[in-house]
């Protein structure tokens, strides 16, 4: 038998991390570009423009999940990746991407009387057609991804996103209408497909040959998908027929915030992870090794982040938004801390999924949105919008239960092992609090202090606080193997190199 395999296996961790960071930065610039066109458009547009933006994106993203078909993890999980599959895989986007489009032309007048707002039957179309190309990108990709090289990927991403913000900046300020945020998504899938044919150029044809392998794949998936775009879009999808729409539009903008961290790391993640765990199935010992350490990376990153939204809330949304935006702030910091929950289950889909399982994933999801149907509801008749938030928190714990426990099943790892990672890291992230609440609340009455300037030594001084907390806690547990270990090697690695 051939070394090779032994020494890509070996090598495992070093090229998923490697194709994570590609990922991560790729997910880190679009998301760093999104926030940079959120302070555009914030200035030049109103609450009520993104209201009606919030309401029908949670539309589209209902049915994009539902016609939803995971082509490139389909394709990763083949063997062989022969041409048989490429064309199969294109010619099911191009019929998931015409049934999507036929579903919103034949609701959006529906849907426009329900919500009593004509302009839903222009705007829900245009943003469907930006969902119907998602899928569209060269089947070729899928080549990329199996071996774990990202960095084409990254290019194709910051393309689009490099594109949409000069149109939606245009847009805004010749018209100064809510059209802004309709086309930036229309354009970010645009010339991220024609990107992808440039990057691994392919030329399907259509076929269904191998319908039946990407059935097997999607079976339990195609109702996980809807399980999960409802409940994700449950909460803006409920208060858009309940709040007027500038309420809905701070609501929204709060969300956009809050969701950068989950969605910038799910989607950074997700493909690597997927890619990763099918190179070592059957491998329990490395699997639950590779899980803990994805785990522990995720919660490490995204953990001080969501913090840092909940302390300084109000002097976020002040400087990156303006004042007209101040009762957005609370909504930011009830959604920083109900988003938590979500970080104990980022890597349970990517496990199921290279598993086989599925029908796991279903699970979840059911459960996720069961959840969120009786308690966001709920949660609002109680408090209003706040008590709606609680609700997401509420509903993240019982997800994230469901999530754990499929984990255990998959892999045999308790959910004690599985929460490791979030209890090293609790002790530091409450000092930090601690530090950087005060040191904000210090700075705040000084004059002659931009509050840029305060807000950002507070923040630098949480982070520091934070991931020294962590190095300490590490140390006075034994140096234990794990992410902290690696992180603290490749510095010291770096170092020397330097030296």
């Amino acid at each position: 038998m051939s070394d090779a395999p032994k020494q890509g296996a070996g090598n495992l961790s070093g090229r998923t991390a490697a194709s994570s960071g590609w990922v991560g930065l790729a997910r880190i610039l679009v998301r760093l570009s999104d926030f940079l066109l959120l302070l555009v458009l914030a200035r030049l547009l109103t609450p009520a423009d993104f209201g009606l933006v919030t309401l029908a994106t949670a539309i589209i993203g209902i049915l994009d999940v539902l016609t939803d078909i995971p082509l490139t993890s389909a394709l990763i999980r083949a063997e062989r990746i022969e041409r048989r599959f490429i064309d199969t895989a294109f010619t099911l986007g191009l019929l998931r991407g015409a049934l999507l489009l036929a579903l919103i032309g034949a609701l959006t007048p529906a849907i426009a009387a329900l919500y009593g707002d004509d302009r839903l039957l222009a705007v829900v179309p245009v943003l469907a057609l930006g969902a119907a190309l998602r899928v569209m990108q060269s089947p070729g990709m899928a080549h990329l991804y199996k071996a774990l090289r990202f960095r084409e990927s990254f290019v194709m991403e910051i393309g689009g996103k490099i594109a949409s913000f000069g149109v939606a900046v245009a847009v805004a300020l010749a018209t100064r209408s809510y059209w802004a945020l309709v086309l930036a998504p229309v354009v970010t899938q645009a010339v991220s497909v024609g990107l992808s044919y440039v990057i691994a150029p392919c030329r399907p044809r259509l076929s269904l040959a191998e319908f039946g392998f990407f059935w097997r794949f999607m079976g339990w998936l195609i109702p996980a998908q809807f399980a999960a775009g409802v409940a994700g879009q449950f909460d803006r999808l409920f208060l858009g027929a309940v709040v007027p729409k500038a309420t809905l539009g701070f609501f929204g903008v709060a969300n956009s915030l809050a969701a950068l961290v989950e969605q910038s790391l799910r989607k950074a993640v997700t493909q690597p992870l997927i890619s990763g765990f099918v190179m070592v199935e059957g491998q329990a010992d490395r699997l639950r090794r590779g899980y803990r350490m994805a785990d522990s990376a995720i919660v490490l990153s995204a953990l001080p982040l969501y913090l840092i939204a909940f302390v300084f809330a109000e002097q976020i949304v002040a400087v990156a938004l303006g004042a007209g935006w101040a009762p957005a702030a609370p909504y930011l910091q009830g959604l920083a801390l109900a988003f938590l929950p979500a970080l104990m289950r980022l890597p349970f889909r990517p496990l199921a999924m290279a598993a086989g399982r599925t029908d796991l994933v279903f699970a979840v999801e059911a459960t996720a949105l069961a959840s969120r149907i009786v308690a966001l509801p709920a949660g609002f008749a109680l408090a209003g919008v706040p008590g709606l938030i609680g609700g997401i928190g509420v509903a993240g714990v019982v997800t994230a239960g469901a999530a754990m426990e499929v984990v255990r099943r998959i892999c045999g790892m308790s959910w004690a092992a599985q929460m490791q990672g979030t209890v090293r890291a609790a002790g530091p992230a409450i000092v930090a609090l601690f530090v950087a609440w005060h040191l904000e609340r210090a700075i705040a009455p000084l004059t002659g202090v931009p509050p840029m300037l305060g807000l950002g030594g507070a923040t630098l001084a949480f982070l520091a606080t934070f991931y020294a907390g962590v190095v300490l806690t590490w140390l006075a547990l034994g140096r234990p193997a794990g992410v902290e270990a690696k992180a603290v090697g490749a510095i010291g690695r770096r170092i020397l190199r330097n030296s």
